[in-house]
């Protein structure tokens, strides 16, 4: 596509102050930031906590904080100071959008709640990310990732029957809650469009799991059929999972009959089709253990790549099973342009919705863009050099010595 930074996005034009810390939050600003909007990142003195987080990539950045923190622009302030919080609302002042994760409660003590914001900048769309929500017997408990996984089912329905429930491996339910809160912001902004008004969005991490497991809960609240682990294998269909080839695994994933029919040809158990056992999807659900036997009594002698070309071949959707290096360097994503290059050259994913024409942004400095953003607001120099002294916010100090030689 080449390079397209001065082409118009979505969001361009639009400013958002990001109060957020962790994964959930910073995802769905990262997202609000790829689709145009100037991300204003207020982060306590010392910086972020995931800055701190294992491992470190070759530029001295949590692999963490660089995925889900470049783009934006970094700006130190106390927020438990009167003067930072004064800062702060001047800045919300000016924006469109304020996102914080904060335990339900803690902005409105802090006075940066939507009443507060809204009373300073009606035109506001406030969003708030949190595990469980504001109401409830769960109401303002906090949680991460982890924890919502545990508490919804989701990490009881993965893993083997006869192992320990497991986490699902990608930080699924914060990355998930990001994308909702997103959506959310854009849909509020559109409704702003219509009538002028700001208004208050949610989005929790339980939410969030709850839309992975929505069939799921239909199951057993209306049908009173409870889903079990099951390990790769998929409750509806079969063979829908991983068999055993001669030196990997390989993913299969039929839901059809007629699917049916072409698979048992390319894993060459084509007599399998005959067998009333396994005759309709019904039947193989009922018989999943022998018909899995049956299968790999044939494809442990096939390398995996063999099996696989003969599925794509056959229109059914297969992959060898993976591990997370070859994705690193997966010729796919380079075809899709998911890797961008920040200024310094380091590469990073976009995330799904980013125009793959603009260039992204760099992971910020603590306090890199603090100077720049005040001097926005109106603030003078001799105003700024007098709240870093009382320690109100805090200037990178390369920025600081780029501005001296400039």
């Amino acid at each position: 596509m080449g390079d397209r930074t001065g082409a118009e996005r979505p969001l361009d034009g639009i400013t958002v102050v990001d109060l957020t810390v962790n994964i959930a939050g910073p995802s769905a600003t990262l997202v609000l930031a790829d689709l145009g909007a100037r991300v204003i990142k207020i982060e306590p003195p010392g910086g972020d906590i995931s800055r701190e987080w294992h491992p470190q990539d070759p530029d001295g950045f949590s692999a963490v904080f660089s995925a889900f923190n470049r783009t934006k622009q970094s700006v130190v302030v106390d927020a438990k100071s009167p003067e930072g919080l004064r800062l702060i609302r001047r800045l919300v002042g000016g924006a469109d959008v304020f996102v914080e994760s904060m335990r339900p409660g803690k902005a409105a003590a802090l006075g940066l709640g939507w009443d507060d914001l809204r009373a300073v900048n009606d035109r506001l769309v406030y969003c708030s990310v949190n595990a469980f929500g504001d109401v409830g017997p769960m109401g303002g408990v906090p949680g991460f990732d982890a924890v919502v996984q545990a508490y919804s089912g989701l990490m009881d329905l993965t893993g083997h029957p006869d192992g320990d429930p497991a986490r699902v491996g990608g930080a699924v339910v914060d990355v998930g809650t990001g994308t909702w809160a997103a959506l959310a912001v854009v849909a509020a902004l559109l409704q702003r469009e219509r009538d002028g008004r700001g208004r208050r969005v949610e989005t929790t991490m339980l939410g969030t799991a709850i839309g992975f497991l929505m069939h799921h809960l239909v199951s057993a609240r209306s049908a009173g059929v409870a889903p079990r682990r099951l390990g790769t294998a998929q409750h509806n269909f079969a063979p829908y999972q991983a068999v055993r080839a001669a030196d990997r695994m390989v993913m299969i994933g039929v839901n059809s009959d007629a699917m049916w029919r072409r698979a048992a040809r390319a894993l060459g158990v084509p007599e399998l089709t005959d067998d009333v056992r396994f005759a309709t999807n019904e039947a193989r659900l009922a018989h999943r253990a022998e018909l899995i036997a049956g299968i790999e009594a044939a494809t442990t002698a096939v390398p995996a790549d063999t099996l696989l070309d003969r599925l794509v071949a056959a229109t059914v959707p297969a992959s060898v099973v993976r591990p997370i290096e070859d994705l690193a360097t997966d010729v796919q994503l380079d075809a899709l342009q998911v890797w961008g290059t920040t200024s310094s050259g380091t590469p990073l994913p976009r995330t799904p919705v980013a125009d793959n024409g603009h260039r992204i942004g760099d992971v910020p400095r603590v306090g890199e863009h603090t100077h720049d953003v005040l001097r926005g607001l109106g603030l003078s120099g001799e105003e700024i050099g007098a709240a870093v002294q009382a320690r109100v916010v805090a200037i990178d100090p390369q920025h600081t010595m780029e501005r001296q030689r400039s």
